[in-house]
């Protein structure tokens, strides 16, 4: 009910929050690759695959803001950088098998490089000097790793406190077995 929608974007909100403050904090020491993991874009990601196309519409977006809120990019950055989630989490749906774990990690690694290509290019347009070629090899290309890697972490989660999904909203196509043999 509508009760029930409020308190997903309430769960969903503060989660972001927490995950907002612990890359700006605490994870912030966490060096994988010479990245750090970006939780707050791995839930966007994954609640975007998992759940539903208007929950996402709410969620990548709020995402988006808590990493602008507390991050030390230009505001706007992050909510700029997320929207493509969404699109992506919609192409991840029409996938042909019944699984959306392969799709997640996939919105996951396409929406880090996104995210980082939008970064980059505001932080150039802001007059920040970037030295483009070591910035995809030592950040961008690490980041879509990092966060592939890690996003197990947080799709597991999400995915055991979210109601199943009929086959139809994942997506028309399937990888399916005959059982019948023809003679």
């Amino acid at each position: 009910g509508e009760a029930g929608g409020a308190v997903k974007y309430a769960v969903a909100a503060a989660v972001a929050w927490f995950l907002a403050v612990a890359n700006v904090s605490a994870l912030s020491y966490i060096s994988v690759l010479g990245v750090t993991p970006d939780f707050v874009l791995i839930l966007a990601c994954c609640w975007a695959v998992i759940r539903s196309e208007e929950e996402a519409l709410v969620v990548v977006p709020l995402c988006g803001l808590m990493r602008d809120l507390l991050g030390s990019d230009p505001a706007g950055t992050a909510l700029l950088g997320f929207a493509p989630i969404v699109l992506l989490a919609a192409l991840a749906r029409t996938q042909v098998i019944d699984s959306d774990f392969p799709g997640a990690i996939a919105v996951v690694a396409g929406g880090t490089l996104i995210f980082q290509i939008v970064q980059t290019s505001v932080l150039g347009a802001t007059g920040q000097n970037i030295d483009l070629w070591q910035v995809i090899f030592s950040v961008m290309i690490p980041a879509v790793i990092v966060n592939a890697l890690f996003a197990p972490i947080v799709y597991l989660p999400v995915r055991w406190l979210s109601p199943p999904r009929a086959l139809a909203m994942q997506g028309g196509r399937r990888l399916t077995a005959t059982l019948t043999s023809k003679s």
